[in-house]
């Protein structure tokens, strides 16, 4: 049995906190509560506009000696002090030591305390002044006593390594910067010395390696489009190093790039063969989509690195378990996330929801409409909680459910409203507008451009899906008189205005209309023909609305009225994946359950216990459960309990 040897990772992050965001297939590290989420007033007055990075490592011994150049202009001329976010706890080592400042060519006082270098300003300054700085710091040896469980894990023929991951404000852990979104870098060098058996990636283009005598090696790559703080990294490893070429509509070519753990005896691992080809078409796709690839000068590529999920750092994603969706995802961040990156993490769907609506956007081309539809599905939330991170110092910005999950639906629903010419026109759009590109964004500005290219007036629509809480909960109940129709549209709980399907069948014909639900109740009645009679209506037939609803019916004639009976019906779609509905009706009124069951008769789900009205009624089971956590293939039964009435049927899940 060959040795297993321990991979140690010299510069990560603080300690990952990846509870809930895991199944999105693009976790990151937590929110560093430790750190503000507002830079200061004085952070506020600079502009960055340049980071050269130069580290000069030892592998063995676990050393390393930075020096930093950070290009700024003023912003405001009352700024006092250069302040640049910088943590004493450096690339996995305590008590990093600062030795020396320099600003404009001149050696200055400074003071490095809370994980900030302060800088004071002496001199007067004139509006969009130009200043530089120098920075000159170094750590000692790296004890074996700092491998923790987050900063290494066993890998066969492993050798020594580096990864970095800073999302969301953890690039201080590794150099001085302006640690927040909204300050993009125009551009950036990144310059490492190291062993020179060791192959160094990172984001932009590959300006040169030089080989230098005493077995060392320096890699510098270079940055040419503004690139946020959280997207910087590197990946420093004996990597085996692969490739592929996109073409764009216009053949030019982008190579490419993959950076694998991937040793020589398995040349084709499964990800390479079945994931990683794929990247061509889904450039295609999403150029098409959303509009030419951004960073068309530079590359696309992937590196390993010691997590489980992914990351995606500015054209070179750092990929663990590159399933197909996490591919999808990582690549469409290069549009939204990395060219347009949300201007705070108020914002964070922006970024996040948008990639996730992507693998939809993928599995539509690739697996057609119902792929589509069971991705889509696999994202319903119907919990609380807003998309919008009212706090982003004390909350989650990587919940699951709604930065990822729900946010999708928000597209997916927008395009829903506009239609899909208009909302392919949308996306190009925002991708290509100067105020956006290669800078930040923010909702009210998003929602901007889709009010502009629309012609519609959006504003309930972010405000209650964006910045509110819950989804519509629907109750139609409806009879037939002789000749006409009667509908009542009930709402409880939050009122949402939305435009919804309705399909309304009879015996004749089907009619499929738009209803606007805007109240607690609406009514409305419909005419008609001799002799039709209707068997159902059904709001939202395809899925266009996060809702869920309940219906009740009646068919009169005359004096008369058939009533309802209790009956369980079978499941639809069966076989399913993820999701199916389950349709039911009561007899009368009183407190119902449905539940779900494996075959070892354990409860895997309560779908509902509450208090109905006699009626007809569906209800939809979807198999991820709130975390994004699926539940396995294999069969299932569905019971109902209504006063002292029970049935049950069998459902399949597929995977």
């Amino acid at each position: 049995m060959k040795k297993m040897l321990m991979l140690l990772i010299l510069a990560v992050s603080l300690q990952a906190i990846i509870d809930e965001e895991k199944p999105c297939g693009h976790a990151h590290s937590g929110n560093s509560l430790s750190k503000v989420a507002v830079s200061s007033a004085e952070q506020q007055k600079i502009d960055i506009h340049y980071y050269k990075l130069y580290f000069d490592m030892n592998i063995f011994v676990r050393s390393m000696r930075c020096e930093f150049q950070i290009d700024l202009s003023v912003l405001d001329t009352s700024l006092q002090t250069i302040e640049l976010d910088y943590s004493t706890y450096n690339l996995g080592v305590d008590n990093i030591t600062v030795r020396e400042v320099v600003l404009n060519g001149d050696t200055v006082a400074f003071s490095h305390n809370n994980d900030l270098i302060s800088i004071p300003i002496i001199d007067s300054l004139e509006l969009g002044e130009m200043m530089t700085v120098l920075i000159y710091s170094h750590t000692g040896s790296i004890a074996d006593e700092k491998r923790t469980d987050n900063q290494g894990f066993n890998w066969d023929k492993a050798r020594e390594g580096v990864y970095t991951n800073s999302q969301p404000y953890d690039a201080r852990d590794w150099w001085p910067s302006v640690d927040y979104p909204r300050d993009k870098a125009d551009s950036l060098d990144m310059v490492v010395r190291i062993n020179d058996h060791l192959i160094v990636a990172s984001n932009g283009r590959l300006d040169s390696t030089v080989d230098i005598d005493d077995g060392y090696k320096t890699w510098h790559w270079h940055v040419g489009y503004p690139i946020a703080t959280y997207l910087v990294s590197l990946s420093i490893y004996d990597f085996y190093e692969w490739n592929d070429v996109y073409v764009d509509e216009n053949n030019n070519s982008l190579p490419i790039l993959f950076y694998t753990y991937t040793p020589p005896e398995n040349p084709s691992p499964w990800y390479m063969t079945q994931n990683y080809r794929l990247l061509p078409e889904m450039m295609t796709l999403y150029a098409g989509q959303f509009g030419p690839y951004p960073f068309m000068d530079e590359k696309y590529g992937h590196a390993e690195w010691g997590e489980n999920y992914g990351m995606e750092h500015q054209t070179l994603t750092s990929m663990g378990d590159p399933t197909e969706r996490r591919v999808a995802h990582e690549l469409a961040h290069m549009w939204f996330g990395d060219m347009i990156t949300c201007n705070s993490y108020h914002d964070i769907w922006l970024n996040e929801g948008f990639a996730t609506y992507a693998e939809a956007l993928w599995w539509e081309h690739r697996y057609g409409i119902s792929g589509y539809k069971e991705k889509m599905a696999s994202f319903e939330y119907y919990g609380t909680g807003t998309i919008y991170v009212e706090d982003p110092e004390t909350q989650s910005i990587f919940t699951w459910s709604l930065s990822y999950a729900k946010a999708a639906w928000v597209l997916h629903m927008l395009r829903g409203v506009v239609g899909d010419e208009t909302f392919f026109e949308i996306l190009q759009t925002y991708a290509a507008d100067l105020r956006f590109k290669h800078k930040t964004a923010t909702t009210a500005q998003f929602q901007m451009v889709c009010e502009d290219v629309s012609g519609i007036d959006l504003d309930s629509f972010f405000q209650q899906w964006i910045y509110g809480s819950l989804y519509p909960k629907y109750q139609v109940i409806w009879s037939q008189a002789n000749n006409e129709l009667s509908v009542e549209i009930n709402q409880f709980g939050t009122v949402f205005d939305m435009p919804v399907d309705l399909r309304i069948s009879s015996n004749t014909t089907i009619i499929d209309t738009v209803v606007r639900i805007d109240q607690q109740t609406m009514s409305f009645t419909h005419e008609l023909a001799d002799g039709e009679l209707v068997s159902s209506l059904v709001l939202d037939r395809d899925d266009w609305v996060l809702n869920t609803a309940s219906y009740t019916v009646g068919v009169e004639n005359d004096e008369s009225m058939t009533p309802h009976t209790f009956k369980l019906d079978q499941n639809y779609p069966n076989p399913f994946n993820p999701s199916t509905t389950i349709p039911y009706s009561l007899g009368e009124d009183g407190n119902v359950r449905l539940r779900v069951f494996d075959v070892e008769g354990r409860e895997v789900i309560e779908l509902m216990n509450s208090w109905q009205s006699s009626g007809q009624y569906r209800t939809n089971w979807n198999s991820f459960d709130h975390t994004g956590k699926a539940a396995e293939a294999g069969v299932y039964f569905y019971k109902l309990e209504a006063g002292s009435n029970t049935a049950i049927k069998k459902l399949v899940l597929l995977r």
